[in-house]
């Protein structure tokens, strides 16, 4: 079921022209958190806002789970050819949507290629969603001119003019092993109509981009980054059958020099649409919500609530080992944290070889013990150690939750960016891996922290941390 604003006319248009294809259900307006699904956001910079609405609509709306759509506009924009009207009515202003976290992003094309992407007006807005959507939402999606503008915002990659007009519907190549495009032929048919390019070479020197569809007529097709979580695509397949049409015949009326658009009609006169790309629409869409959005957002609300409940169950220890003993820990240096740890991580890694405990075998409280003591060597680290138990269990317990936040944040953006990769390793490498960590930090004790490039000991606190948690999250899956 797609969800909708009350009063959208893409609903009512989608059910009568497609009656068959998907349900479309409504919503009341800025009430989005009172319906179940899948919440993506739509940051539409079209001209003809119902158009595209009406084009993102047909593509989600086939979705084999509940997608809530939620409107999004720049504030403080005024707009020539929607209604002022239209836009106070279904669409929010970023800065209310901000403080959430989203499933999905979609940003349109912008008919502005003529201007250097720093004389659009609303520039800095974009790039502050732009950076925003890197924390904030799961799996982004730029289209057209959008696509440019997120590839030079992040990774300064030029856009480039063209002779003429890329105009038509065009083949493009499929890497099929890709999660988006799973299911294609070796190529897919999509609508193109841009003044600018990017090029192969200049995505080709970022690492981090990869070039999954490719065109010999049109050029780069799509791009992925993040592990697919974001997503750049130069052309429309969300285009309705007769909208490169309509284009034509605008811009022949405007006296603009264009052509027919190339591999569109099947006949000489130009009255005959090929919609040759609409398979393609619907599978690409269909894909990007069945294998890059959803995956990626119930590994992250999956994660984030295993890991609350593991800090949750550490934080307790830590709170009535205050009460019994007060923050009689705040005496040790960080070295002797450090050592701490140490024992810690051995007597696992010795149980783990041996296969058994003479005394007891239940590795969980070792990697609990871990984590508190992780964040008593953040403590010291920012406090400096004492001579006596100088802080309260309640301004202890203060900073506790400081560093658990902060580590928990960490956590959520190493998530992000290897795309929980360590749902795939073993219990023993997190404790190879913590060992590691703790034969660094007493390095750099011993350089009494001066490091060439080297994260300093706090850092490395935390990652223990994080591994003892990955530790403990795994240790629970098993019972």
């Amino acid at each position: 079921m797609l969800f909708l604003p009350t009063g959208l006319a893409a609903a009512s248009d989608i059910r009568t022209e497609m009656p068959e294809e998907g349900c479309v259900a409504e919503y009341t307006c800025r009430r989005w958190h009172d319906v179940p699904g899948k919440r993506i956001v739509l940051l539409n910079l079209m001209p003809e806002k119902q158009v595209t609405e009406r084009d993102i609509v047909r593509m989600l709306r086939g979705a084999e789970t509940d997608i809530v759509l939620v409107p999004m506009k720049i504030s403080g924009q005024t707009y020539k050819t929607t209604p002022q009207e239209h836009m106070q009515a279904f669409y929010t202003d970023f800065e209310l949507l901000e403080s959430e976290t989203w499933d999905g992003l979609i940003v349109t094309g912008a008919p502005v290629e003529h201007l250097p992407f720093e004389k659009v007006r609303y520039w800095q807005q974009l790039c502050h969603i732009m950076d925003w959507a890197k924390t904030n939402v799961a799996a982004t999606l730029y289209i057209c001119w959008a696509a440019q503008a997120a590839l030079y915002h992040h990774y300064h990659v030029a856009k480039h003019p063209l002779a003429e007009k890329k105009f038509g519907i065009f083949t493009f190549s499929a890497q099929t092993a890709h999660p988006l495009l799973r299911h294609f032929a070796p190529t897919l048919q999509m609508p193109t109509s841009r003044h600018t390019e990017v090029r192969s070479e200049d995505i080709a020197s970022h690492p981090a981009l990869s070039i999954i569809s490719h065109s010999n007529e049109a050029g780069v097709g799509i791009v992925s980054s993040d592990e697919g979580h974001t997503i750049y695509i130069t052309g429309h397949l969300e285009y309705a059958r007769e909208r490169l049409g309509f284009e034509y015949q605008r811009d022949v009326k405007k006296g603009l020099p264009i052509e027919p658009p190339q591999h569109y009609y099947t006949n000489d006169g130009g009255n005959e649409i090929c919609f040759s790309w609409r398979d393609d629409a619907l599978r690409f869409y269909h894909n990007w919500i069945n294998h890059i959005l959803i995956p990626h957002t119930m590994d992250a609300e999956k994660t984030n609530k295993q890991f609350d409940a593991a800090m949750h169950t550490c934080r307790d220890i830590f709170v009535k080992k205050l009460h019994d003993y007060g923050a009689a820990w705040r005496i040790m240096r960080p070295e002797s944290v450090t050592d701490q740890i140490y024992i810690k991580a051995n007597r696992i890694r010795g149980l783990q070889i041996k296969g058994h405990a003479e005394v007891d075998e239940d590795t969980t409280d070792d990697f609990r013990a871990i984590v508190n003591y992780s964040i008593v060597g953040l403590i010291q680290l920012e406090l400096g150690y004492g001579e006596d138990s100088d802080i309260t269990p309640e301004q202890a317990t203060t900073l506790y939750d400081k560093y658990a936040a902060e580590t928990l944040a960490l956590m959520k953006r190493k998530n992000h960016d290897y795309d929980e990769a360590w749902r795939a390793m073993r219990i023993s490498s997190y404790t190879d891996l913590i060992l590691m960590k703790v034969f660094r930090t007493k390095q750099i004790e011993d350089l009494q922290g001066k490091t060439l490039i080297s994260e300093g000991i706090g850092a490395n606190y935390q990652d223990m941390l994080n591994y003892s948690v990955f530790a403990l999250i795994k240790l629970s899956e098993q019972q």
